[in-house]
């Protein structure tokens, strides 16, 4: 019995139709540029562009489809079956430049840089030279070449290329599906400026909303009434487009479609989809960034992405894979741009310049793994709600991608790091690589791109004559000058000279003349000197910050007085690094409004047009308190710098990218609390290791104890060096060490309990454990003191400890014993019952407010306490553990030491007696 044949599966496209002219240009070795040569050729192609370019590429996916292996790798079967038919308008034919039927668009071509070496180079858009739009009025040419042939109700998906050339107005040129009532179509809409306007786009969103899926690039919806960022980070830009989709008024509409996608051109894309947003990105590149190793430019970029699309929704159009749509149409316009419109011939130049159908279909049909994704945090979500413990951004009002991948195991992350690389252990976070200077931290990645734009536009307009000012803040030696002169070198390599003047070595302002005729003279040979006036807020002749005032006119005008003659300084770029002020928030704030104002301050900032806090190896510290603030990415930073480092000292080190380093000395590196002196201290550090002639970095090759000092707590780290892996048998001894501390401080009080009754190795798991724990934590523990754990190695004596901090430690074990009960599903009950999971002593140390309460503990731990405080008894075990610590160490050799370093002020006042914190409340 025959098989009734499956009608197939309509597509219809449709839309503003060009004709794209593309003159391509080949110049000779000697050509004499605007004079007239032989030896330079050109010859004019034109091609369907706009919806008909649509059209033949989304006709090409729909063969392909029908055509591919079926799932699995094997062929399809042959007979009927479902088949995707592409119906649109008429091909052009004939057409002349005066050919008043279309639109012309037209565009000067040449050829690139070569792909490969035996490659030709493929050819690329030099310059847009411009449109010729003709009027699109009913029943004229052009309107008729803009009808679909064979048109019918019926299509299942309608794609639609809203150039804002006259079809968006002209109802009686749409698709019969959108106005064929009881129908549901997928509408795949391409729209340009002005976005979300116009005729069409009123009735696709009042009809058919749910079933739309809109295509735009960043920058028409830039040209929309709308403000996003350009080239700072990923970040901020998806948060931008995030809010202006939400809550602009004038696109918020596009948020009730199906799915909204931005593109960011090769870079990236932007998708929302039901409230929910996803940026799609390449970690190593930004907007702008990709195609400056790829020169010029090309027609058909959304056209790929809209494509990519419309494959997915042929493909399945009950559950469409949108994500991988929009990854295949990033690959496709890379693949696009590498490829070009052709490839260079001597004979001919542009010789079939052409968009390259076949090759884009093909990289459509798969995915690029350049990119990757992220969920985008909404920028108003704390606005909303009370952010949770855990929940809300590690720095105050940054959201970033590596704080969302990586909210755990920093250290393991960033040992990974110093020994592989980021690209490598950083998978999917956005990378700020500036020549040699990398960050991965997103404010310093957009202080430093904007800097890059502003040198950027300086070097573009050779009208100004004034210096570009910049200032740069961050502790000594955190690498103020090294980020912004790679910066400048990333940008105009081969253009730059750098000088540097440290004015706390000048003797008064009359050495300032001399400094400026040399900027001078560079501006004369050629160069644009990279100025950097290093401390210039120190003082000078007594007067804080009285440099200011004496770069006041050379800011402004671009020239010095010297007596009466006044010379210009010619372009250049001042960099002011701070000497005093570790960021621009504390400029001159420590001298009050009014004798800021003496100094000219507000005036020398006003002549700034950029600056860079650059945060250094350190934890950062908060401007209010001087405490250290929640940084904890600054092992990240760090790592990276440590690696930079170890790299151009000690190359040596590395085998095929990889770094041979003792485990301790890394971690030493990695975790020591502060380095004296920021990136400089870690760069002697390396420089003075034994480290010649050696093919790993050991630890006989630091530096004496002595030397160490001069850079870090040598104490400290040291005892990084040669910490304890707490694991295994070693583990186990220290465990039971602990135990019997536990059993020897009831026994001293005459008192006992089941456990204390029982050896180590005579307990039931779970108490093991629980000493296990208790020995895990003892390094936090000294550390929150200010003491390290180091071998016993110099006969040390037995002292007292940790008095005065006994209470503090022993709450803390109390709370970590408690954590690790709970988590294990115990509760609190006015006996213990260990078959039952219930304990005594499940109680607070102490009495906390509720905003305390909510903050120290989860909601469920919460809820397994019981009403009382934990009694003097049961505080005393927590006690006889902290004053064990020396004993239990002692069974592995280890003693404890102070370190230099001194107790965080939040953790000094923890120490005081609650009467002493309430009277200074009250």
């Amino acid at each position: 019995m025959p098989t009734a044949a499956i009608s197939p599966r309509v597509v219809v496209v449709t839309g503003d139709v060009t004709i794209d002219w593309s003159v391509a240009r080949s110049r000779g070795a000697a050509s004499a540029g605007s004079a007239w040569s032989a030896d330079d050729s050109s010859r004019a192609y034109w091609k369907p562009g706009g919806s008909a370019l649509l059209a033949d590429v989304i006709t090409a996916v729909a063969n392909r489809l029908q055509s591919r292996p079926a799932e699995g790798g094997a062929r399809r079967q042959p007979g009927p079956g479902p088949t995707l038919e592409v119906r649109h308008m008429t091909a052009p034919n004939g057409v002349a430049p005066d050919d008043a039927r279309y639109h012309h668009s037209y565009a000067l071509w040449e050829g690139g840089p070569l792909v490969h070496e035996r490659d030709p180079a493929p050819w690329r858009v030099k310059e847009f030279l411009g449109l010729d739009n003709r009027r699109v009025e009913a029943g004229s040419q052009a309107a008729q070449a803009m009808r679909v042939v064979d048109d019918t109700p019926d299509a299942e998906l309608v794609v639609l290329d809203d150039a804002g050339l006259g079809f968006r107005e002209r109802s009686e040129l749409w698709p019969a599906a959108l106005q064929a009532k009881g129908r549901r179509p997928w509408i795949l809409l391409k729209m340009a400026r002005p976005v979300a306007s116009g005729s069409l786009w009123k009735q696709l969103h009042a009809r058919h909303a749910d079933r739309l899926v809109v295509v735009m690039t960043v920058n028409d919806l830039r040209r929309t009434e709308v403000q996003i960022s350009r080239e700072l980070s990923w970040e901020r830009t998806a948060q931008d487009l995030a809010w202006e989709l939400t809550n602009n008024p004038r696109v918020n509409a596009l948020s009730r479609c199906a799915h909204v996608v931005v593109s960011v051109y090769t870079a990236g894309a932007f998708l929302m989809s039901g409230g929910r947003c996803r940026l799609f990105f390449d970690p190593k590149a930004i907007e702008g960034s990709w195609q400056q190793d790829h020169p010029g430019g090309m027609i058909g970029y959304t056209t790929c992405l809209t494509a990519a699309l419309a494959r997915e929704l042929m493909r399945s159009p009950e559950s469409p894979k949108i994500d991988h749509g929009i990854l295949s149409g990033l690959a496709g316009m890379r693949r696009l741009h590498i490829e070009g419109y052709g490839k260079r011939q001597a004979a001919a130049p542009g010789a079939a310049l052409a968009f390259p159908i076949d090759v884009v279909v093909d990289e459509l049909a798969g995915s690029s793994s350049a990119f990757t994704a992220a969920d985008v945090q909404d920028p108003v979500r704390f606005l909303r709600e009370r952010p949770t413990a855990g929940s809300g951004p590690a720095t105050s009002g940054f959201w970033s991608i590596l704080q969302d991948r990586y909210t755990g195991s920093l250290e393991r992350i960033a040992r990974r790091i110093v020994l592989e690389g980021a690209d490598v252990a950083l998978v999917g976070v956005p990378l700020g690589s500036f020549g040699d200077l990398l960050t991965v931290d997103r404010r310093e990645i957009e202080s430093f791109r904007s800097i890059r734009a502003l040198v950027a536009e300086y070097h573009r307009q050779p009208h100004r004559k004034a210096p570009l000012s910049i200032a740069v803040f961050g502790a000594p030696g955190s690498g103020k000058s090294f980020g912004i002169l790679e910066v400048a070198k990333s940008l105009l390599r081969g253009q730059i000279k750098e000088i540097t003047f440290n004015l706390s070595q000048f003797r008064g302002p009359a050495e300032l003349l001399g400094a400026f005729h040399e900027v001078r003279d560079l501006v004369l040979k050629g160069w644009l000197p990279l100025v950097f006036w290093d401390e210039f807020d120190t003082s000078v002749e007594g007067q804080p910050l009285g440099w200011l005032r004496h770069f006041l006119a050379p800011m402004q005008d671009g020239a010095f007085q010297e007596g009466q003659l006044s010379h210009p300084l010619g372009r250049s770029i001042f960099v002011f690094a701070g000497g005093t002020s570790d960021r621009i928030e504390s400029f001159g704030t420590g001298m009050g409004a009014a004798s800021f104002k003496d100094v000219k301050g507000p005036d020398f900032v006003s002549r700034l047009k950029g600056y860079v806090n650059i945060l250094g190896p350190n934890r950062q510290r908060s401007l209010d308190a001087g405490a250290a603030s929640a940084d904890p990415y600054y092992v990240i930073r760090r790592a990276i710098l440590l690696r930079s480092i170890l790299k151009r000292e000690r190359g040596h080190l590395f085998d095929k990218g990889i770094l041979s380093i003792d485990p301790g000395v890394l971690r030493a590196f990695l975790e020591i609390g502060e380095y004296k002196h920021g990136a400089r201290s870690i760069e002697s550090i390396v420089t003075m290791s034994l480290l010649t002639g050696k093919t790993s970095f050991e630890r006989s090759s630091l530096p004496a104890a002595e030397q160490l000092g001069l850079h870090v707590d040598a104490r400290e780290f040291l005892a990084l060096v040669q910490k304890m892996d707490l694991e295994g048998e070693l583990l186990e001894r220290l465990a039971e060490a602990a135990h019997e501390v536990y059993r020897t401080g009831l026994q001293s009080r005459g008192a006992t309990t089941p456990s204390a009754r029982l050896d180590y190795l005579q307990l039931p798991e779970d108490e093991k454990e629980q000493n296990r724990g208790t020995v895990r934590d003892i390094a936090s523990k000294l550390a929150v003191i200010g003491y390290v754990m180091i071998p016993a190695r110099s006969n040390q004596p037995p002292f007292d400890f940790p008095h005065p901090h006994l209470d503090l430690l022993a709450e803390m074990e109390h709370d970590r014993w408690m954590k690790a009960k709970i988590s294990a599903i115990w509760r609190y009950g006015p006996r213990t019952i260990k078959e039952k999971r219930i304990h005594k002593a499940l109680l607070p140390w102490r009495r906390f407010s509720k905003q305390e309460l909510s903050e120290r503990f989860t909601v469920e731990e919460i809820a397994a306490l019981g009403p009382r405080l934990l009694p003097e008894k049961e505080k005393e075990k927590d006690r006889d553990l902290v004053r064990g610590i020396p004993k239990i160490l002692a069974a592995a050799g280890y003693t404890v030491e102070r370190t230099r370093r001194e107790v965080a002020p939040a953790l000094a006042d923890a120490e005081r007696p609650r009467t002493a914190r309430r009277r200074r409340k009250g």
